[in-house]
């Protein structure tokens, strides 16, 4: 994992582990059950910081959180809670607010005795239910609520009585369409008021990007990249991270020469000199040489749609293609098309910039790209360097 990518200093394994202002702390820990294991995982996380986990299913994603939480013992490492060793420690005494994928009401107590259930009843049931704005539900069962509401009680349950972390496992995969932003919005703002760190399990690319501060992607028991969220999801260290965030276009490409310094250019078609972007040279040190073969990754929405004998502003790339569909999405149009002989690209458009368009199919159009909006990874599986393309005449 590179240094640019990964914001947070991660403790050493080998040496003794030292909290300094750390909340949580994870050491070396080796999560286990069944035939499941995960690879050694380091983790540091300080007061308030809210981590959102991506991942898909079989990641190791709720395996990790239920060992912090103490219902599964590790098969090696240490989990550090509030300047303590808490390794072997039962769960009720780690003081972890957790909120599992179904919400684990009580079905037959109300709203208020769900909340004053054990360790909770030393807040205060009324700034409680206040807090949450929950008074008006105060009297009513689970059975009597919405998903929504059944969601924020157990939320209220999982963040009442000062906890020294939050564990969220999937706090909004059962909320319906309607309700999800709003719900969404009001679990940031309490995040946000928490003076405890929090795990966020998701598998929604956009719930990590809204709630997380910081972002871990997760696969087959390997924490591939931990950092600042808009830095993980923009520069993504390796071709697994990048398409567990979702990247829509991911294409190979062979470096080639560029005038400028700062600036590297991709061909990515060998059989068309014009078939190229042009890329920020990655400030990670990732040596780029002639001929080398790279994966390029470019967010859809990173795409601008113009008309196809537009001259691009200064520092974007055009790419002109055929239009193969166009399809109407809630906020936007997705535009799919060919570039250059056999090169499949993903847009998503603003309604309002394709007014007055046919989007019919094979119409001709053209895409800008910013090289910032260009993001250079190794390819793993390449050959040797080719040679390089012949540049283009200008």
């Amino acid at each position: 994992m590179d240094a640019a990518s990964n914001a947070l200093p991660k403790p050493d394994v080998a040496q003794p582990l030292t909290m300094g202002p750390y909340a949580l702390a994870l050491q070396g820990l080796v999560t286990a059950v069944g035939r499941y294991r995960s690879q050694p995982i380091a983790l540091r996380l300080l007061p308030g910081q809210t981590l959102a986990l991506l991942g898909g299913n079989g990641a190791g994603k709720t395996t990790l959180l239920d060992t912090i939480a103490g219902f599964l013992r590790p098969l090696a490492g240490e989990v550090w809670l509030a300047g303590r060793d808490c390794t072997g420690e039962p769960p009720e005494k780690r003081r972890i607010g957790y909120l599992l994928q179904t919400d684990a009401l009580f079905p037959h107590r109300t709203v208020a005795e769900n909340l004053q259930f054990g360790r909770l009843a030393a807040e205060n049931l009324d700034a409680l239910l206040e807090r949450f704005d929950l008074r008006a539900l105060a009297l009513r069962r689970p059975g009597q609520l919405s998903g929504g509401e059944r969601q924020r009680v157990a939320l209220a349950r999982a963040l009442a009585g000062e906890p020294d972390l939050v564990l969220l496992d999937e706090p909004l995969s059962a909320i319906d369409p309607a309700t999800r932003p709003a719900l969404r919005d009001e679990l940031a703002r309490h995040l946000r008021d928490c003076r405890a760190p929090s795990i966020m399990v998701t598998h929604d690319p956009a719930d990590a990007l809204a709630l997380g501060q910081l972002v871990g992607v997760m696969d087959a028991g390997e924490l591939l990249q931990v950092g600042p969220a808009a830095d993980v999801f923009k520069r993504p260290n390796r071709l697994r991270t990048a398409r567990l965030l979702g990247v829509e276009n991911i294409w190979p490409g062979i470096v080639n020469e560029h005038p400028d310094e700062t600036l590297v250019r991709i061909g990515l078609s060998p059989d068309d000199a014009n078939c190229f972007v042009d890329a920020v040279r990655p400030h990670n040190g990732m040596p780029l040489l002639a001929g080398m073969r790279v994966r390029v990754c470019v967010r859809a929405a990173s795409l601008i749609a113009a008309p196809c004998q537009q001259t691009p502003p200064a520092g974007y790339s055009r790419l002109p293609i055929r239009l193969l569909d166009a399809m109407p999405l809630s906020t936007a149009i997705q535009l799919r098309g060919r570039f250059g002989p056999n090169l499949d690209v993903l847009a998503y458009a603003p309604p309002w910039q394709m007014r007055g368009w046919t989007l019919t199919p094979d119409e001709r159009l053209a895409l800008h790209l910013h090289a910032e909006d260009v993001h250079i990874l190794q390819d793993d599986d390449a050959p040797d360097p080719v040679p390089p393309q012949r540049r283009p005449a200008r």
